[in-house]
């Protein structure tokens, strides 16, 4: 081969060579930026989720689907604050990916990002994992979430998390910090039971020993004040504070049902109640209790209808069955709101 000819063949050897470099670069480069901001779990189906399992080293949340609510059953299968899953949801799916790449056990381990329920990991390697189940109890997702990724060395609050999907090696760095999953059970719980605006309530009525002890009415729905129809002078100090009685009725925690089921270890008597009567029919009864502890005293709490309306009286049923079967602690403010003379 003549000298010439193999100074041409090493020529275009080296620009094919260089030319598909460029071009294994670009793609790689392509491939990087598609990683690049990607929302990594838009396509969870919301609507399939029934069971939601936050699992750490310390304690486990187990949020479940369970007669019609949202329910925590590390909390006695009590209400769960429906907006807290909601809000944990709407987070996952909005978080984007900053960085991707492979890992091996050990940078797992340094990351944070061992599966919690793997026995053979310590718990300083161990992330919170979090778990999405179907109906049947088939995991829709597993997700483990790692170490916090920090804005500068100092500190400061997280500014993105590593994670990664359960049995897969790539970590991805994502643009938020999840601090609810820190929360244990008692953290999810629904604290708003009930929310009544004084506008829609027509008659306030106390009862004592199953008598009327005192009426408070509006004769009309666009009136703003309580008449004291009938009852003791004392009790026109308190209006302010009884017609809020059920506004915006939060609390502070339950009763485990084990220890509920004498009602008189908490001075709760079924003749003993506040009873609010609204436009529509529906009505609210308050039991408060006789028997109040260091920081907190209790209450139960009914719902009926009296009216004609299906929806409401559907309405009235549900809320019934939810809230009329705990013992509630309240603080010692808002139970002075249930006054009985």
């Amino acid at each position: 081969m003549k000298s010439k000819t193999l100074v041409l063949l090493l020529i275009l050897f080296v620009i094919i060579s260089v030319f598909t470099g460029l071009i294994i670069r670009h793609k790689g480069l392509e491939n990087k930026r598609r990683s690049v901001g990607v929302r990594i779990f838009s396509d969870i189906p919301l609507e399939k989720i029934w069971e939601i399992d936050i699992k750490k080293v310390e304690e486990n949340v187990t949020l479940r689907k369970k007669d019609g609510a949202w329910r925590v059953k590390e909390y006695y299968d009590y209400l769960a604050d429906f907006s807290q899953i909601s809000e944990l949801m709407d987070k996952l799916k909005g978080l984007t990916t900053g960085e991707e790449f492979k890992a091996d056990k050990p940078l797992l381990k340094r990351l944070i990002l061992m599966d919690p329920e793997d026995p053979k990991a310590k718990d300083s390697e161990k992330g919170t994992a979090l778990i999405l189940k179907d109906k049947e109890g088939r995991i829709i997702k597993k997700i483990i979430f790692g170490k916090a990724m920090r804005q500068s060395e100092q500190g400061g609050f997280p500014a993105g998390q590593y994670i990664r999907l359960a049995n897969k090696d790539t970590v991805y760095l994502v643009n938020q910090y999840l601090t609810i999953l820190t929360q244990g059970p008692k953290e999810w719980i629904r604290l708003e039971v009930v929310n009544v605006r004084p506008l829609d309530i027509k008659r306030i009525i106390g009862y004592k020993k199953g008598k009327i002890v005192y009426v408070l009415e509006k004769e009309k729905e666009t009136e703003k004040e309580f008449q004291l129809k009938k009852g003791p002078k004392e009790v026109k100090d308190k209006i302010r504070r009884i017609k809020d009685g059920i506004n915006y009725l939060t609390i502070e925690g339950i009763v485990d049902p084990k220890q509920v089921i004498d009602l008189n270890k908490f001075g709760i008597s079924e003749q003993n109640y506040i009873q609010y009567e609204l436009f529509s029919g529906m009505i609210y009864k308050v039991y408060p209790g006789g028997k109040c502890g260091k920081e907190s005293c209790y209450i139960k709490i009914a719902v009926s209808y009296n009216g004609k309306d299906k929806e409401l009286l559907n309405n009235a049923d549900k809320q019934n069955r939810l809230l009329s079967c705990w013992v509630f602690k309240v603080s010692k403010w808002r139970h002075d709101s249930f006054f009985l003379p």
